[in-house]
C-alpha cells in the first residue's frame, strides 16, 4: 500500500448506503425532496487516493470531509457516512417521532366489521350514540328555541389557523334578541372538524345555563297540534307528522314511494350527511342514512330518505345499491329528501 499511511489505512469503511441514507435523512428533517444543490460532493485527488467534502445546503451550508479512499464513490460515501455520524442525535430523535406518528395512523385504521359490532355493543350498553354530536345538540336546541326547523345561514361557524392547530367561532342567528348577535369561541384543536364541535359545546353550554332560553326550548310548539290532520280520509292507510313549514300535518300515503316528492323545498340542515344508496328505479332512489336525524319524518318510510335523478351530480343518471354518498337534506310535502348529492 504504497502512499496510504497507517491511520487511512485503519480508517473506518463506510456504509454501503450512506449517500442513500443522507438523502433520506435530509429529506425527512427538511420535510421536502432534496435536489442536486441541496447536498453537493467535491472530490480532490491526493496521488493514487480521494478525499470528498460534502456540503449540506439544506442545514445552512454545513461541510464534512471524509476519509482517504481509493475510488472517488468510496470517497463520497465516507463524507455522506461522517456528516450521519455528526447529525446522530438529530437522526435518533427523528426515528423516535416518525414511530410516533406511524402509532398513531395505526391507531386510526378502520376498524374491522367485528371491531365494529364489539365498539357498537358497547356504546349501547354504556348509553352513547357517537352520531349525537356537539354540534347536533346545538342544532336541536336552536329549533326548539325557535319552534322551526333552521334556516342556511343561520348557524355559521368560522375556523381559522392559529398556532397549535385550528380555532372556531360560531354564531347562532336563530336565537332570539341580542343572542342572534352573539359569538362563541372554542379551544384550540388539532382538526377544523374537533375545533367547530368545541364551539359547539361552549355555546351549547351557555345557552342551556340561560333560563329563559331553556324554559322556550321545553316549551311545546303549541297545544292541540296533535288533534290536528286527523280528519276524515287523512292519513288512511299511511303515516305523517306535524310539519312547522306546512303549517300542519304531512301525510305519508301508500303510493308515496312511486310518486316522489313535490317540488317545494326547505332545508333541514346545512350540515351534510353520508349515507348509502339502497334501492333505484329509473328517475329516484331511496338511500339509507348512516346517522340518526333529529326530525319527525326520520322514522317516516321506514328510515330511507328519498334521492331524485334531479339532485345527482352532473353526468350521473343513475345510482347502484352499495354506493356511498354525502348529501344535505330538506323536507317537502312527502316528507325527508336528499339534495346536492356527491358521490363518496
Amino acid at each position: 500500500m504504497t502512499g496510504v499511511s497507517a491511520a487511512d489505512a485503519l480508517a473506518p469503511a463506510a456504509p454501503v448506503d450512506s449517500k442513500t441514507d443522507l438523502n433520506q435523512f435530509c429529506q425527512r428533517y427538511c420535510k421536502r425532496p432534496v435536489t442536486k444543490q441541496d447536498i453537493v460532493y467535491v472530490v480532490n485527488r491526493f496521488g493514487h487516493q480521494y478525499q470528498s467534502i460534502v456540503k449540506l445546503n439544506c442545514f445552512s451550508g454545513q461541510e464534512y470531509a471524509g476519509h482517504l479512499c481509493m475510488s472517488s464513490k468510496d470517497a463520497e460515501k465516507s463524507a455522506a457516512s461522517q456528516a450521519l455520524v455528526a447529525y446522530g442525535p438529530t437522526i435518533e430523535t427523528l426515528g423516535s417521532k416518525e414511530d410516533a406518528q406511524k402509532q398513531r395512523k395505526k391507531a386510526q385504521q378502520p376498524l374491522t366489521p367485528e371491531e365494529l359490532a364489539v365498539k357498537k355493543e358497547r356504546q349501547t350498553q354504556e348509553g352513547e350514540n357517537p352520531a349525537i354530536t356537539p354540534k347536533t345538540k346545538l342544532n336541536s336546541l336552536c329549533m326548539k328555541i325557535a319552534k322551526r326547523y333552521l334556516q342556511k345561514g343561520e348557524t355559521i361557524y368560522d375556523s381559522m389557523k392559529v398556532t397549535g392547530g385550528y380555532q372556531a367561532t360560531v354564531r347562532l342567528g336563530a336565537l332570539p334578541g341580542a343572542w342572534s348577535a352573539r359569538c362563541w369561541a372554542g379551544e384550540v384543536c388539532s382538526t377544523k372538524q374537533k375545533a367547530e364541535q368545541s364551539a359547539a359545546e361552549i355555546a351549547l353550554s351557555q345557552v342551556l345555563s340561560d333560563p329563559e332560553l331553556a324554559e322556550e326550548a321545553s316549551r311545546p310548539k303549541g297545544k292541540g297540534e296533535e288533534d290536528k290532520g286527523k280528519g276524515k280520509g287523512k292519513g288512511k292507510g299511511g303515516k305523517g307528522y306535524w310539519s312547522g313549514y306546512y303549517g300542519g300535518w304531512v301525510w305519508q300515503g301508500p303510493s308515496d314511494e312511486d310518486s316522489g316528492p313535490a317540488p317545494a323545498r326547505e332545508l333541514v340542515s346545512a350540515e351534510r350527511l353520508d349515507g348509502e344508496v339502497v334501492e333505484w328505479k329509473d328517475t329516484y332512489g331511496w338511500i339509507k342514512v348512516s346517522s340518526d336525524i333529529d326530525h319527525p319524518a326520520a322514522g317516516m318510510r321506514r328510515g330511507k330518505i328519498y334521492v331524485a335523478k334531479k339532485d345527482l351530480p352532473e353526468g350521473v343518471t343513475e345510482l347502484f345499491p352499495g354506493t356511498a354518498v354525502e348529501f344535505v337534506v330538506y323536507e317537502d310535502g312527502s316528507g325527508l329528501g336528499a339534495g346536492e348529492v356527491t358521490l363518496l
